[in-house]
């Protein structure tokens, strides 16, 4: 009994360290060499990190409580990793029986795995797998917050220099209608030329009552991210352009992408685990029961066989439906792929074609404004009309909103395209949390 006792112990010792319970057949799946985290700047050309502009945008994804359910969602999966490693230790189990002559006998078993072909070791790597998931998910979703937090910024100062073009428009035709009052009141007017000049001022008015509600739906948007009213807004600076890459390369460093592609990894490893469940396992196991407050038999040591010969059909089913997740795990993952190439394209040909349109209607407001002076020196020299001067007033309005949404759109597509590839975040200077898996 005393050597019976020793080798077990032994046993037990030993197998409790995570490098003896043995693997079997077939390797590990990792991807630590696959998902590196990009280095800080590494795609963009430069960092507006220093901005006011970029210290308001991380001041809203700090406070985000879905920034912080984040944090906490990479932690739970750390914790789900020890406890799935603390299956490869020696476990110590209390229980207890009645005897036919119903007296009580508590057990005192402790058991240890020693070998298993590998199923706990691959559960223990599917944790780590999702650690790392949960970890990719969160860098997704802090590109995701730091352009939703742009937007909000984009949207808010576009909306109120809209604003303020629709005040300044209004004052402008207001000024035109009551010089043609004037006029028509001192009889040199038509009723045509005041009514018209009517029509124009009301148009004007709703204008400017929906640009009024406009700022209030983004700023509504605004309190939202970064709870709080909105002040001076911060200068919007250009986003840095992305260098040194093809939009291939662009597309793969997309945390979208990134976080699909370690799903499917993930699915790779419940592969194996299902195909390593039908595995014998070996346990080493201690056992000592006490009746009667002696110890009855004294401590029993014995090696547990565990062979799975016959369930059902459940493992082939299991590892069928393994198999199926992981298709379409890839399926998913190139459809992604093909989804943010588009998005990238168009985001690249939206900027190109906005910088063409924004520098056309520049140009036409500089015209149009030119085409208003003159208006209004023809009818001081008596050769022409209020309604000409109104018209006038009009296409300098339409160009300016014009200049102010292409503006506004020029922005939002250049941090689109950081949002994409996921290098919004080195250009803004959000922190990360840390790789769990390095």
């Amino acid at each position: 009994m005393t050597f019976r006792l020793t080798f077990l112990l032994l046993v037990l010792g030993l197998a409790g360290c995570d490098g003896v319970l043995g693997t079997g057949t077939g390797q590990e799946v990792s991807s630590e060499a696959e998902f590196v985290q990009p280095a800080s700047g590494s795609g963009i050309s430069v960092s507006v990190s220093g901005t006011s502009f970029a210290q308001l945008v991380r001041k809203s994804v700090a406070e985000s409580p879905s920034s912080a359910a984040g944090r906490a969602a990479i932690a739970a999966s750390e914790s789900r990793v020890a406890a799935e490693r603390g299956t490869l230790r020696p476990q110590l189990n209390a229980e207890t029986f009645l005897t036919d002559d119903g007296d009580t006998v508590p057990i005192l078993r402790l058991s240890q795995i020693i070998y298993d072909g590998g199923q706990a070791k691959s559960r223990v790597t599917l944790r780590r797998l999702q650690t790392t998931q949960a970890w990719l998910d969160e860098i997704a979703q802090l590109s995701a917050r730091s352009f939703a937090a742009v937007e909000a910024i984009v949207d808010l100062d576009r909306d109120r220099r809209l604003r303020a073009q629709a005040e300044e428009n209004l004052e402008r035709i207001d000024s035109v209608v009551a010089d043609l009052q004037v006029r028509f009141d001192a009889g040199a007017g038509s009723v045509a030329d005041t009514l018209a000049g009517q029509g124009v001022q009301s148009n004007a008015e709703t204008e400017l009552a929906q640009a009024r509600t406009d700022v209030a739906f983004s700023e509504a948007v605004y309190v939202e991210l970064f709870g709080a009213r909105a002040g001076n807004l911060p200068s919007i600076p250009r986003a840095p352009r992305l260098t040194g890459a093809t939009t291939r390369q662009m597309v793969d460093r997309s945390p979208r992408l990134r976080t699909q592609k370690q799903q499917s990894v993930i699915r790779e490893q419940e592969v194996l685990i299902a195909e390593r469940s039908v595995r014998p396992s070996v346990a080493a196991i201690l056992e000592t029961d006490f009746h009667q407050g002696s110890i009855a038999d004294g401590v029993q040591a014995r090696l547990g066989v565990n062979i799975p010969i016959y369930q059902g059909g459940q493992v082939k089913a299991n590892i069928e439906t393994a198999r199926a997740s992981l298709e379409q795990s890839k399926a998913i993952e190139e459809e992604l792929r093909r989804e943010i190439q588009r998005n990238l394209d168009q985001a690249i040909e939206e900027t190109t074609s906005i910088a063409a349109r924004l520098a056309s209607a520049r140009k036409a407001v500089t015209i149009n404004d030119e085409s208003l002076e003159a208006a209004r020196g023809q009818f001081d020299l008596g050769r022409g009309t209020i309604l000409q001067i109104l018209d006038a007033l009009r296409e300098l309005n339409t160009a300016q909103v014009r200049v102010i949404r292409l503006e506004a759109q020029e922005r939002r597509a250049e941090y689109a395209m950081l949002a994409v590839t996921g290098d919004i975040l080195d250009a803004i200077g959000v922190l990360q949390p840390a790789n769990p898996s390095l």
